[in-house]
Formats: structure tokens, sequence, C-alpha cells
């Protein structure tokens, strides 16, 4: 009798294991599924090292992108370290990315970090007429996926012009999900802390107008959300990390390596934060407002 008892102990254990583990894959699947209306996007920023931390994120991303559909990504800046790159025909071009990435197949639309200003940033623009895996055609651009359009803005010289262009294309911009990034965090509880310059700029032209805001810079893990305002995430542990405290607006915050998936649909942004093992630290669904 005992035995029977723990014999349908044990199994009723592993049914519930199973019917819990089962339930945490359709959570998952239920951020991944594809149709022909989602944008799939890889995010990360601030990889431009050419060291053993780019490429083990390298790696995760490779097999990441076997596993699930990726469409693109969108490079946060700082490109490559310690100053950018001299030429087209720096080898940094291969070391830094083409040898850690190329596997990937997918197109990486790059906006320009403080680092990339220390070099020839004209030549990460012209590289886009050189390869088609590289697309930056200005300082500053657009681009439509689907239901979705993309602002790129350069955060290292958010000058008077290029606000004017963000404010009167998001303005005109009748995509259901409107996603602006650059390097710069608007808000940040990591080592760099809040943008003075891009709140009194940046943020204003922003809200109301724009879906969520990606960036790098600080080499951390941050999803920040403050009641009325637009999410802001912030991924820069493509190579290495630094420190990351919590604050008012944190729903999230780690300093791992890693990366972000974002699936943007016609009814919502669905966010994932991975680690190097491909472990979902956090995510998220935002709705889009109608």
């Amino acid at each position: 009798m005992k035995s029977d008892y723990f014999r349908s102990l044990i199994v009723a254990s592993f049914v519930f294991i199973a019917v819990l583990s089962a339930s945490q894959r359709s959570f998952l699947h239920a951020t991944t599924e594809y149709d022909d209306s989602t944008v799939n996007v890889v995010l990360f920023g601030d990889s431009g090292k050419g060291n053993s931390g780019q490429k083990i994120v390298g790696k995760s991303l490779e097999k990441f992108c076997t596993e699930e559909r990726c469409d693109f990504v969108t490079l946060l800046g700082d490109n490559f370290y310690p100053t950018g790159v001299t030429s087209v025909q720096d080898i940094q071009w291969r070391t830094k990315w083409s040898d850690i990435y190329q596997s990937l197949g997918l197109i990486f639309y790059a906006a320009l970090g403080n680092h990339d200003y220390g070099g020839n940033i004209q030549a990460q623009i012209e590289f886009s007429k050189r390869n088609p895996s590289w697309y930056m055609p200005g300082r500053y651009y657009q681009f439509k996926k689907s239901f979705g359009e993309f602002f790129v803005i350069d955060t290292e010289k958010f000058d008077a012009p290029q606000a004017e262009w963000l404010k009167e294309q998001l303005d005109q911009s009748t995509a259901k999900a409107k996603i602006v990034y650059g390097h710069h965090p608007i808000y940040s509880y990591g080592s760099h802390g809040d943008s003075d310059e891009l709140i009194r700029d940046l943020l204003p032209i922003l809200r109301g107008r724009a879906s969520m805001y990606l960036a790098g810079h600080d080499h951390d893990k941050q999803v920040l959300e403050s009641p009325g305002d637009l999410p802001m995430v912030v991924v820069g542990t493509a190579a290495d990390l630094r420190p990351v405290r919590k604050g008012p607006r944190t729903k999230f915050a780690a300093s791992t390596l890693g990366f972000g998936s974002l699936q943007v649909s016609p009814v919502d942004l669905r966010l994932r934060i991975l680690d190097q093992d491909l472990k979902v630290e956090y995510e998220t669904i935002f709705p889009l407002a109608h």
C-alpha cells in the first residue's frame, strides 16, 4: 500500500513538473509567435571590443538566431573601441564585427556612439556601400519594417537640425510602432547616470510620439518605465560590464553579458532580456496605443 502511495506521489510530481514546464514554454512561446505582421529584432550596444566577452555574446546570438527567428540587429553605438575606425579598410571591421557576427546573416542597422567619434565616423557611413550587412546611410536616419518604423539618432551630437528632423518624422509616421534608438540613455541608474541634455532636448520630442526608446552606453541592462511615460531599454552588455543599481523607474536591472529581443507587432511590443546562456532574465509586453 505504501509503495503504491509513494509511486503515485512520484508520478504526480513528474506530471506537475511537466505541466509547469509546458506552461513556461507556452508563455515564452506566446512571445515568439511569428507571422507576416511581426518583426523580430535583436538589440545590443557597446560591442566593438574584440574581447572574450564580445565573442561569448556573439556565439549566444548565433545559437539564439538558429533556434528563433531574427530579422535584423539594432546596433546601439560604440561599435568600435576605443576610438572608432580609421577607414573602410580598417582591420577592425573584420576583428570586431564580421568575424564575430557574419554567421548571423543579418543586417546591422547601426547608431553612432561616443567612442565611434574618436575615429572616422564617415567611414562607418561609407562602409554601407561596401557591405550590405552594415547599414548606416547617415548620422541619423529611419527605416520601416512591416508595422514598425525605426528612427536611429546620433545622441553624441543631438543638435537642433536633428531634433527638428526627428520631430517631423515622428509626426508624419503612420506606423503602429515607432521605435527610436541611439547610444546614450535618457535616464539611467548605471555608471553614467541620467543625461541632462537628452532630458531637455530629446525627451519632449519622444513623449506622446514614440512607442519605445532603446540605448546602450551604460554596460548593463535596464528596463525603465514611469507612469504615463514611454518605456526605455538599455542594453550595453555585448562585450563587458559595469555595475548598475535600481531606482524609482526600474522595472529590471542586471549586470550580465547578453542582449535583448524585441518583437514588434501591430498591437504590442514584446521584450525579452537574455543572458549569455540564453536564459530569459526578464520579459514583458507593452501594448501599443490605438
